[in-house]
């Protein structure tokens, strides 16, 4: 049997602070992990960040904020898409997101205010500066702006298959260790 190459998507996802479930669920439905910023470096730049709360009304519900820096746009600010983990069980999600779609696990992003934005939940939190980002997350986002500059200034790698399976291959074998741990923002 020949060896399935990993995408650069694939690997992009793996980095992140995910849940196991998450990341099965992300490779399940190829259009849900599609429709994820981070993806999409020659746009976006992951902060390889993910904050978690839930609503007052809709507690059941686990909110997960997906930060990226939209480093390509006139006026570049940091973004989020936002993930709902219905009932906090890890096996169904929901994402809402500037994106076009008929499906049923990706909505556009009005939809969530009109849920989970109630009371001012999540008020002004889909487009952030610098300044609004939670501290702990703000040396990701200077860590962002640093690496778009050098984007800008010299360019993006092409994506390479072999170099990318490489290098998911050790991201999966780091994050089986015991250094590897998720704190909670």
């Amino acid at each position: 049997m020949a060896k399935k190459l990993i995408s650069r998507e694939e690997a992009i996802i793996e980095t992140m602070p995910f849940s196991r479930e998450f990341v099965s669920w992300c490779k399940a439905y190829p259009d849900f992990a599609k429709a994820l910023k981070i993806i999409y470096p020659e746009k976006f730049l992951t902060l390889s960040a993910v904050a978690t709360s839930f609503c007052s009304y809709s507690f059941a519900d686990e909110v997960i904020g997906v930060d990226a820096y939209a480093y390509r746009m006139k006026r570049p600010i940091f973004k989020q898409d936002f993930v709902i983990n219905k009932g906090n069980l890890n096996k169904e999600f929901i994402l809402y997101t500037r994106f076009t779609s008929t499906s049923k696990i990706i909505r556009d992003i009005s939809e969530f205010y009109k849920t989970y934005g109630r009371d001012n939940n999540h008020l002004n939190t889909h487009h952030l500066t610098f300044e609004q980002l939670p501290n702990k997350v703000k040396p990701a986002g200077i860590r962002a702006i640093d690496l778009a500059k050098r984007i800008l200034k010299y360019g993006l790698l092409k994506d390479d298959p072999s170099r990318t399976g490489r290098i998911y291959k050790e991201i999966v074998k780091a994050k089986k260790g015991d250094w590897y741990a998720k704190e909670k923002l």
